[in-house]
């Protein structure tokens, strides 16, 4: 692929072969997903979109945070404030929105960026309960220095594609995550803990 790491062996897509028959049956057998190889040896991947998206998530988050390293804010902290300078204003719901993150993580980011004097609140004039969420010069400021490594490191993490293919990428995952917007919530696809056991005390009254 262009651009790729000088010296790397091409990593190989193979599908597996579909199991046998069952004998005397005439249902249809489910084969195996397509894997892939890696070029380092780990262990095969399914090509199918979530194991895919997981990894991806993984070597976005690592290298994020290593740009970090050493700054007061972590990932999560660092991203609020850009929801935040993105939308001046808007309040903790809406910044749990653009997060994709539980409403009541979002409570312990805001008031810890209260506390550092990066953020500051100011009562809602349609509704006093809420409240409108807004950098800071200092929030701003710290901002602004940290977006360079930021910026750094999603190149990094888009270095083995061309130029093109970057935008391109980028473009795809935009146009599946807007086509699946409703899953795009915080806890989609958590399954609560005590689902299990209350399937089972039904099944068993």
């Amino acid at each position: 692929m262009p651009g790729g790491s000088k010296g790397s062996r091409p990593i190989s897509t193979a599908a597996r072969a579909p199991d046998p028959a069952p004998i005397g049956g005439s249902r249809q057998p489910i084969s195996l997903p397509p894997v892939v190889q890696s070029a380092t040896g780990a262990p095969a991947l399914a090509r199918r979109a979530a194991p895919l998206a997981r990894r991806f998530q993984q070597v976005c988050a690592g290298i994020v945070a290593e740009a970090l390293a050493g700054e007061e804010l972590v990932q999560l902290e660092y991203a609020s404030l850009i929801c935040i300078d993105i939308e001046p204003g808007l309040d903790q719901r809406r910044l749990a929105e653009g997060m994709g993150i539980d409403p009541s993580n979002v409570s312990l980011i805001v008031d810890r960026l209260h506390a550092m004097g990066l953020i500051e609140r100011r009562v809602n004039g349609a509704d006093r309960r809420a409240r409108e969420l807004y950098l800071t010069a200092k929030g701003k400021k710290l901002w602004q220095r940290i977006t360079p490594k930021t910026r750094a490191a999603n190149d990094r993490v888009l270095a083995p594609l061309a130029p093109a293919e970057r935008e391109l990428f980028l473009d795809f995952l935009i146009r599946v995550i807007e086509g699946n917007r409703t899953y795009a919530l915080p806890g989609a696809g958590r399954r609560r803990r005590n689902s299990r056991s209350s399937s089972r005390t039904s099944k068993s009254s």
